[in-house]
């Protein structure tokens, strides 16, 4: 007679009655394992990627605060010029001007060296060519936070998924727009571009004999030292507020002539190099940023923005000496030479940095 199984019910006389939950263990280890449902990645495009892991990447911050010191002897200037935005020729215009000469001269660079003018990536290398001091300017961070996010979670996704991305606003940060120069000029800088770019501090405190200057891109809360300030507030004030730093000029005061009036009561020696940062200091400052107010030379703050790509100039502030020098700039922001811009940005027309490089010491 043919064997039943151990499991049929009636398998059990009435003397020994089923127990319910042996029976259901018995029968669960009859069956496969089944892992419970996973959630389902949310699908951008054609490539399945968590929403989350674009949306919520953040970049590296930026180092605040960086002291230089000179590798032997002081060079003869410092040659502090304002944003430059992408305008090469003007940038080597200006240098022939000063008479620029490596190895007796640096150049210090307030930020911005990249974006709205048609060259950025040629201001880029030219800056490495001369060895520029360079602090990060609002632009250049957006370049460097561009690569960084394309260099990571962006860097599997076709331009259609990044298209996708951008109108559903679900890129990782607000100010990211394919259509504006930051993308483009992210993807065409080299690894060793980005790396130097990255290296930018928003504060850059100056060796002896100009030990009294530092320079940031956008402005200080003079209610704080320097090693107390908010980096990100550092590349873009241009007033303050009764909220704190702002980037607007039409709320509060506009923070440069808040850090004169701090510093009247403040000693003027800045001599020693134990320096503490933690603590405010009489400090003179030299800035950019602020195109809206055009060239600002007060005695203890000097902004260098004088509207390069808006058909003003290029300015140069010189230590020692505390003198300017200046180029003319096209107006890059509208006209023929928008027009031009855009024809470089599609490779119809030769970059200027292809063009040979103009009479000064390399």
């Amino acid at each position: 007679m043919q064997a039943r199984s151990a499991l049929a019910p009636d398998s059990v006389d009435s003397a020994h009655p089923i127990d319910p939950a042996a029976m259901q263990q018995a029968v669960d280890a009859h069956l496969p394992s089944v892992a419970p449902p996973q959630q389902e990645p949310q699908t951008i495009g054609r490539l399945k990627v968590r929403a989350a892991e674009v949306k919520d990447f953040r970049a590296e911050p930026p180092t605040l605060f960086e002291k230089k010191t000179f590798a032997g002897t002081a060079p003869k200037r410092l040659l502090f010029i304002g944003d430059i935005h992408g305008s090469v020729k003007e940038l080597n215009l200006l240098l022939c001007k000063l008479k620029f000469k490596r190895g007796e001269d640096q150049v210090v660079l307030v930020g911005d060296l990249v974006a709205k003018g048609p060259e950025s990536v040629a201001v880029v290398r030219r800056a490495r060519q001369i060895n520029a001091w360079c602090v990060r300017g609002n632009h250049d961070d957006r370049v460097i936070r561009w690569r960084e996010f394309l260099d990571g979670p962006g860097k599997a996704l076709s331009q259609t998924e990044l298209k996708d991305l951008d109108k559903s606003k679900g890129l990782p940060y607000d100010d990211f727009k394919l259509s504006g120069d930051h993308y483009k000029i992210a993807r065409d800088l080299s690894p060793d571009d980005i790396t130097w770019m990255k290296a930018f501090p928003t504060i850059m405190t100056l060796p002896s004999p100009f030990s009294e200057w530092v320079v940031v891109h956008g402005g200080l809360d003079a209610s704080k030292p320097l090693l107390k300030q908010d980096a990100e507030d550092v590349m873009v004030t241009r007033n303050i507020a009764s909220g704190g730093p702002t980037s607007s000029r039409d709320e509060g005061q506009a923070w440069f002539e808040l850090w004169a009036d701090k510093m009247k009561g403040l000693s003027q020696d800045n001599s020693t190099s134990e320096t503490n940062f933690n603590e405010l200091h009489y400090n003179k400052i030299i800035y950019g940023h602020d195109a809206g107010r055009n060239l600002q030379l007060h005695p203890l703050t000097k902004g260098l923005d004088s509207r390069c790509v808006y058909g003003g100039q290029l300015t140069a502030f010189i230590l020692p000496g505390e003198n300017t020098v200046s180029v003319t700039c096209p107006n890059y922001d509208g006209g023929d030479a928008a027009k031009d811009r855009r024809r470089r940005r599609r490779g119809t027309i030769p970059s200027a940095y292809a063009e040979p490089m103009y009479t000064l010491e390399q």
